[in-house]
Order: structure tokens, then sequence, then C-alpha cells
């Protein structure tokens, strides 16, 4: 039971990291742009996806540590900036939107 239960939750995760990567390419094709909060909490959704995929932890875990990374996307980004943590995770948010922008085209700013 907790196997499947754990495979429900995970692609609940799954899926809404789809959809905001969807989201994210819809905003970024309007020319709108996409906060900092935002991306990181992109990224966020995309490593749990991975890691609860790849490594046999279990995914019962995702029930408290998405909850977790959310706060920490808005800590990191708007309340506080942690001075070694806030750069990196900002840098792999940057990549992994560059990623998730991959083929989009971007109205030209006049």
């Amino acid at each position: 039971m907790t196997l499947n239960l754990g495979w429900i939750i995970w692609t609940i995760i799954f899926l809404l990291a789809l959809s905001w990567t969807f989201g994210v390419r819809n905003y970024v094709s309007k020319g709108l742009g996409i906060p900092h909060a935002t991306a990181v909490q992109l990224f966020f959704l995309w490593a749990i996806v991975l890691v609860f995929r790849f490594f046999p932890f279990s995914k019962l875990h995702i029930l408290w540590v998405a909850p977790v990374c959310f706060i920490a996307s808005i800590y990191l980004t708007i309340a506080q900036h942690v001075p070694i943590l806030t750069p990196v995770v900002l840098w792999f948010a940057g990549l992994c939107m560059e990623i998730a922008l991959v083929g989009v085209k971007r109205p030209r700013q006049q």
C-alpha cells in the first residue's frame, strides 16, 4: 500500500513540475518576466522528481520535502539572502530555467 501511495505522491509532484514548466514557457513566450522565487520553486520541483525517481528513498518523504523546498525557495529569494547558499541555488535555478525554456521564442524587447 505505501509503495503505491508513494508513487501517487511522486506522480502528483511530477505533474505539478510539468505544469509549472509549461506555465513558465507560456509566460516567457508572451514577454513576461519570471520571478526568482518561481524559478527556484520550479528547480526544487524538478530536483524532487529526479532525486526520488533515481535514488532508493521512500517516496513518502516527498510529503515533508516538498513543503520544505517551497518555504526554502521563498526564504532564499525574498525574505533573507543566505550568503553562500542563495547564489548557488539561484545559479542552479537559472540553469533549470534555461533547460525549461529551450525552443521558446522570446519576443524582442523594444
